[in-house]
Order: structure tokens, then sequence, then C-alpha cells
């Protein structure tokens, strides 16, 4: 399932606020690569001790493995692998996201069920028969795609035993892939069913207009082209010439970095009369036959190097990660928590009343009328795999009991006060107690207006303060808004003015 992990970083205000995300180990950059980076440094170790310990003894092997590393150091860097994996990463992402937004969910079509075919008895019928072929279709392709939930239905009898298919409908799909000798997939037939499930209700009476009929229509088929394009993701993939040059060129580097990230000692020598003679490493003037930096230090541990293995390898990483995000990855999307929501949501979503009539010209339901487990069915093998649900950011968050006030006074920074007031601030006031448009207000008489009635802004003031300003009363037990008229006066001069422009008019 995806790691969630948002909620341990509510606020950007804290310093190092992604530091606490390092120790998260599930999903983690550490938990991804390390084995990769055992190796590797494991590796890097058994050549640097060879070198030093082991080709000592022949001057010559000495010196030829020198050149080769001075050869990889100078020309490893030639490999464009920034350039490259970065792009493949880049389509990888964008991949893994549409895949997300394909999956089908059968919401829409369960409240346009609720809405058009109201009523007990048969149209409740045919509500839940409905939405129950849409999760069958939806989850029909997610075997195709996902490995949890074939390994929780590997076969259709699975299916019936979870009430999300029939004996009759068993039948039938039989049928159709002895019909197609099972070369395609057939999660395009449950929804089928419910075309002809609502064309039956139309004619029936059980909806009321075409307009209608086609909305419901159109439902059905927005979840098929969803299943159709999710299953376009499994059939066509990033061309495998991709993959294969990312994966080679980020191998490839790494090798030829443990023979160019090497410290090196070479011989040192001193050229005499066209000759050159063996001296001693601190010899002045001296030099070494392979080309080597001298000024390189020497350390044990190739810091940098490391570095650069944990950026590259964890960017590989999230690549092999997401381009199939139907497997069993930590950030691998939890289908099983879907196909769950999805079922008995959409039941709620389309459920009437309990009281409802059956009628015998459909089948029974298969939960009896009755809301659906909180989850399908499981296997032994599936339930070994199965996740708890998704967290959410505000999952462990605690609102203290804090006082709103301090010595009397309205503490300032308590934001959600109840029975706020709210000023307004408007050319047309209901209480001059007639109507004053902008037309009658006058551009003169709207300035003085707004010099001499200044209303208050300000969000400290609670209901019941004496105040001779018009305000908006908010209280948390009532959601409608009320207008309350204070004691407000205007100043004769002003309503003289106000109402010589009126006569005027």
């Amino acid at each position: 399932m995806t790691v969630t992990y948002i909620q341990h970083v509510p606020t950007a205000g804290k310093v190092g606020s992604f530091f606490r995300l390092l120790i998260i180990w599930k999903g983690g950059v550490v938990k991804g690569i390390w084995r990769d980076l055992c190796i590797y440094s494991i590796l890097y170790a058994a050549v640097s001790v060879g070198y030093r310990y082991g080709l000592s003894e022949d001057e010559i092997l000495k010196l030829n493995f020198e050149r080769m590393c001075v050869y990889c150091g100078k020309n490893g860097d030639y490999i464009p692998l920034s350039f490259i994996l970065g792009f493949y990463v880049t389509q990888v992402v964008t991949r893994w996201w549409g895949q997300f937004t394909t999956l089908a969910w059968p919401d829409s079509l369960a409240m346009n069920l609720l809405s058009y075919i109201p009523g007990k008895g048969k149209p409740k019928k045919i509500r839940r028969l409905v939405i129950r072929w849409a999760n069958l279709a939806n989850i029909l392709t997610l075997r195709l795609m996902s490995t949890e939930i074939t390994r929780r239905f590997p076969t259709y009898d699975h299916l019936v035993e979870a009430g999300l298919l029939t004996e009759k409908e068993l039948e039938k799909l039989d049928k159709i892939i002895k019909t197609t000798d099972a070369l395609y997939p057939i999660h395009w037939v449950p929804l089928q069913w419910g075309q002809i499930e609502l064309r039956k209700a139309k004619e029936e009476g059980h909806i009321s207009s075409d307009l209608v009929f086609t909305k419901l229509q159109e439902s059905l088929q927005d979840l098929e082209m969803k299943n159709k394009s999710l299953l376009g993701y499994g059939w066509m993939n990033i061309p495998l010439v991709y993959t294969q040059l990312v994966t080679i060129a980020v191998h490839v580097y790494f090798l030829v970095s443990l023979l160019g990230r090497q410290y090196l000692t070479p011989t040192r020598y001193i050229g005499a009369n066209g000759d050159f003679i063996k001296v001693p490493p601190d010899t002045p003037e001296s030099v070494n036959l392979v080309g080597h930096d001298d000024s390189v230090l020497d350390f044990y541990i190739p810091f940098f190097t490391i570095m650069q293995f944990i950026f590259y390898f964890g960017w590989l990483k999230v690549a092999e990660i997401l381009i199939n995000p139907f497997g069993d990855d930590d950030d691998d999307f939890d289908v099983n928590y879907i196909i769950d929501r999805n079922f008995q949501t959409s039941y709620l979503m389309v459920d009437g009343d309990d009281s409802a009539d059956t009628d015998n010209d459909l089948e029974d339901d298969t939960y009896g009328n009755k809301i659906p487990p909180t989850t399908l069915p499981h296997t032994v093998e599936s339930f070994k795999f199965k996740e708890p649900p998704p967290a959410m950011p505000t999952d462990n968050f605690v609102v203290p009991e804090d006082n709103p006030t301090h010595e009397g006074k309205v503490d300032p920074s308590f934001l959600f006060l109840p029975d706020r007031k709210l000023s307004i601030k408007s050319c047309s006031l209901p209480w001059y107690n007639r109507r004053a448009s902008l037309r009658s207000c006058g551009r003169r008489g709207l300035q003085r207006r707004k010099q001499n009635l200044h209303f208050q802004r300000s969000i400290s003031g609670v209901a019941g303060e004496e105040s001779t300003s018009p305000m908006i009363v908010i209280h948390d037990s009532n959601p409608n808004i009320e207008m309350k008229q204070k004691n407000f006066t205007l100043p004769s001069s002003e309503m003289e003015t106000y109402t010589s422009k009126e006569e005027e008019e």
C-alpha cells in the first residue's frame, strides 16, 4: 500500500521538518537500496584491499591496474547518467499517476441510480443489481492487473463465494470465455448486463425520461472506458529498450567507479639518461608513469562516492517501484482497500428503505437486502498480505481544550470564535429602511458615507456587545446567517443630503 507520511509534516514552520521523515523505514530510501549499497561497499573494499596488499609484489601488474583505474576515472563521467535517468523517472512518475487517476470509482453511478430510479421494491432491487455488476466489472479488470486481487480471487468461484457473482451469471461468463477461447478480457460483460437492465427499467416506467436514461447509460460507459484505459496501461509499457538502457547505464557507471574512484599509490620515478629510475615516494621532482593526481587524499571510506550511489540508485529504485503500482511494494496501490471501499460505499449510496417489497422477477440479492460486510473475503494466501486501511493526515491530531479568553479579554490568537461578527461594507444599505441604488447614492454621497460610516472590521467582537454598526452574527448552533440591526442613526446632514438626492432623481 502507498506509504502516507504527510501527517508527520503538518507545517513547514519548524526547522528541518523533513528530517523526521528520514527515520521512516517502510517505503524509505534506506530500505530500498541498502542491499545494493552493501554489495557495492563490499566490492569497493575488496578491490582496495587487493590493490594495497596483493598487487604490491608485481610491479608490472600493479602498473597496468593503476593505468586502468586512471582511465576509468577520467572517462567514467562520459556516461550521461543524470539526463538518461532523470527523463526516465519523469516518464515513470507521469505514468504512475495516470494509472491512479484511471481507477474506476462507482460513486457517480451509485448517486445517479438513487436519484433517477427512486422507490422501494423493484427500483431498489435494480439499483443494487446494477451497482453490484459495476463493482464486479472493476474487480474483473483489477484481476488482470494486480497480484493482490489475483491472490484474493484466483477463480470465478471465489467471486461467487464473495457474493459478487451468482451461479447463473457464472454460467453466462463461462459461455463467453469458451467463445473467445479465453483470449480477451471480459470485464465489459457485467456492464452490458447493467445496460440491458436499465433499458428494461425504462420500458417498465421506472426511469422517468430519455434524458435520465441517457445519463445512467453514460455513467456505465464511463466505468467501461476507465477499465479499458487501465488495461491499456497493462498492455502498453514504457519501451523495454529504454528500461534496459537506464539499467545498464546506472550499473555500468558504478562498476566503472569501482576502479575510477580508488585511491592509488603509484611508484615514483626520476628520469636519467633517457631512462626512469625507481625512487622512494617522497623524492622531490619525481613522477608517476600512470598519470595519477598525487594531490588526492587517501580516504578509506569514499564518502562522496557513497552519496552519489545513494542518489542515483535511489532514483532508479523510484522507477522500479512506480513502473508497476499494482504489485507488492510499499508504495503500490492498496487495491484491496479500494475494492472494499467501493463495494460497501456504493451499496450505501443506492440503498433505500429496508422495508421494500421483494420482486420475484429478478434474482434475489446476494446479500439479502442488507449492507455487505466491511471487507470481502480473503483467501489464506491473500490474508497474509492484507494491509491496514490507509492513514489520513489528521487521524492522530488532538485538539487541546484551550480557553479563548484571557483576563476577561478575547485572545486575538484564537481564530475560531463562536458568534463572530463580520462587518459589511456596501453601497446598498438595508438599514435605511428603503432601497438605495448606486445611481441614487451618487458618487459624492457615496464618498461622504464611506468617510462617515466606517464599519467595524475586527473579529474580536462577540455577539451581545453594544455596537452602533450593523453586524452579521454567526452562531455555532445555527448555521443560518442572521442580520441584526443595532441602534444606528445617520447624522442629520447626511440624512438631508440623501433625501434631497433621492427627490432629485
